[in-house]
């Protein structure tokens, strides 16, 4: 494929393949360890270092969930994640 977010799946090219004789022509599956997402900057901060940024940001907050013996603080700090993350 050349431009996999482009791409957004619809069982319609199975279904001309399978009309053409040609079952089995095309397959298509989604990849279980992967997705695509855009991230947009204004140009200031490179959209990967972006990235970089907004997972050390997670990571920090999902380690301060589960080390928090305090789950009332933890549901004023972050709310529905916080809960969440402690399986509620």
């Amino acid at each position: 494929m050349v431009d996999p977010e482009a791409y957004t799946y619809d069982d319609e090219v199975i279904k001309k393949a399978e009309a053409m004789g040609k079952r089995g022509l095309i397959d298509i599956r989604a990849k279980e360890d992967s997705f695509i997402f855009t991230v947009e900057s204004t140009g200031a901060v490179k959209a990967s270092q972006l990235v970089l940024n907004a997972i050390e940001i997670l990571k920090q907050k999902l380690d301060a969930v589960r080390l928090s013996d305090d789950t009332v603080e933890a549901d004023d700090q972050f709310g529905e994640l916080g809960v969440h993350m402690r399986g509620g």
